[in-house]
């Protein structure tokens, strides 16, 4: 089988089976959890790729007095960092856009149904093209968002007609029921029933963070007859079927995933909260411990187990370089003033990190529009008695409600190749868009939209 791993639109032929908000932090980090080996991840095809949109340059206006907080006169926020709604066309129309892939998939001839569940979603291009396979292909669309989460583009996908009565659109609204807390799953599957699907997991919506805000996503052809295929399937039945509680929805994903007859990955491990955020947490702090170096991109930062378990890293003997990249929200509202979803203590976590030796850089996105650097990932470097590097992220924020109380999907990545597209990006972030504390502006001052 030929496997062709893809990541920004350059191909490279892989040479063998390569492979929502702060809370509480009550996840125990319990026994060592041991990856087993196991067989790679079979697939026909694994693409890596990043929104990194395309804005222009937003130049202060005139009469808009910006210094740094080194003193210096800022002329204009960053470009391809600050974005706004003007810039969405460009960025979703590039072949390496996520939206762009995600249109292909729905597009293909060859798709003949798509389960998908996300906190939100409100992206029109999609749900365009949605639509018009719903009623003129009679392709079956299932869908979940959180029940919190605004219903409009749900609404006019439902009232897209199918062919056949069989295949009308499905929609439900889960979440905030029985201990569970967002829905905050990103997942797009293809084709669940076929012999070969797509999968795409991400840490961005079905919004403009398709688009617009700082995301990554990886899209998936595999066989279905493998484990990581499988478990996907026992996510989308468990969240359609299983959903008044905790507990009931860990007793189906368990009983489902028992009973999958091919063998786990040893290259790629998914984990689902809140059943499977003790084994994430653990996984997650056994690769900091032994880390030789650790990348991490936050949108948000209050998950207590891990920040301190990267501070007892810096103050050991075997200091790790460290560097974080994360929203400029977090800096704010760490000087006062509240601009997204950060709170203070979030910069707080940051601060204790950097006065031990970390590093950090600020994405400046736009919060005028909302848009986010909502990248939530680490890259674990490891020496060869450490392991392999790994990549760990998906859905869920650095939080504790993330690894206890919501519905997210985590995942562990040593395929190499994926690693290093993450490390590109990551030094393509640090070294191209990521702001010096010294730079950032001393006001919050917006630029003119024009």
């Amino acid at each position: 089988m030929k496997q062709t791993f893809v990541a920004h639109a350059l191909i490279a032929l892989a040479t063998s089976c390569l492979a929502a908000c702060g809370g509480s932090d009550s996840a125990e980090t319990g026994d060592e959890e041991h990856l087993d080996e196991g067989p790679k991840l079979a697939f026909d095809e694994y693409r890596v790729l990043f929104t990194n949109p395309v804005c222009k340059k937003y130049a202060y206006g005139p009469d808009q007095n910006v210094t740094s907080e080194g003193g210096e006169k800022l002329l204009a926020k960053p470009e391809n960092v600050f974005c706004s709604h003007f810039d969405s066309a460009v960025s979703g129309n590039r072949p390496e856009s996520p939206q762009f892939q995600l249109l292909e998939w729905i597009k293909d001839p060859a798709t003949t149904e798509i389960f998908f569940t996300y906190l939100s979603y409100s992206n029109s291009a999609v749900t365009k093209e949605l639509c018009k396979a719903i009623s003129e292909r009679d392709v079956k669309v299932t869908f979940i968002i959180d029940s919190s989460s605004d219903r409009a583009k749900a609404d006019e996908l439902l009232a897209c007609k199918s062919k056949t009565a069989e295949n009308a659109p499905r929609f439900e609204m889960r979440g905030h029921e029985g201990g569970i807390g967002f829905a905050h799953n990103k997942i797009f599957i293809v084709n669940p029933n076929a012999d070969k699907m797509r999968i795409a997991f991400s840490s961005g919506n079905m919004s403009s963070g398709v688009v617009l805000h700082h995301e990554n996503w990886h899209f998936i052809t595999l066989p279905s007859k493998t484990f990581f295929a499988q478990e996907h399937i026992c996510v989308m039945n468990a969240e359609l079927d299983h959903h008044a509680s905790k507990s009931e929805y860990r007793a189906s994903l368990n009983e489902c995933r028992a009973a999958i007859p091919f063998k786990e990955e040893s290259d790629i491990k998914a984990f689902f909260a809140p059943a499977d955020g003790s084994r994430a947490s653990t996984t997650l702090m056994n690769a900091v411990k032994t880390a030789t170096s650790i990348d991490v991109a936050a949108h948000r930062f209050s998950y207590t187990t891990l920040v301190k378990a990267l501070g007892a890293r810096l103050s050991g003997s075997k200091k790790p370089k460290m560097r974080i990249v994360t929203d400029d929200d977090t800096w704010w509202a760490g000087h006062g003033h509240v601009t997204g979803d950060n709170q203070s203590f979030e910069y707080w976590n940051i601060k204790g990190l950097t006065d031990q030796g970390a590093e950090v850089k600020w994405m400046e996105t736009n919060h005028g529009e909302h848009l986010l650097h909502h990248n939530k990932y680490l890259i674990l470097n490891q020496s060869k008695s450490g392991g392999p590097s790994a990549v760990f992220g998906g859905a869920g924020n650095l939080t504790g409600t993330a690894f206890n109380e919501n519905w997210e999907n985590f995942y562990y990545i040593t395929i190499p190749e994926v690693v290093e597209q993450f490390r590109k990006q990551y030094d393509h972030v640090w070294n191209d868009l990521g702001t010096d504390t010294n730079d950032l502006p001393s006001e919050d001052i917006l630029p003119p939209l024009q």
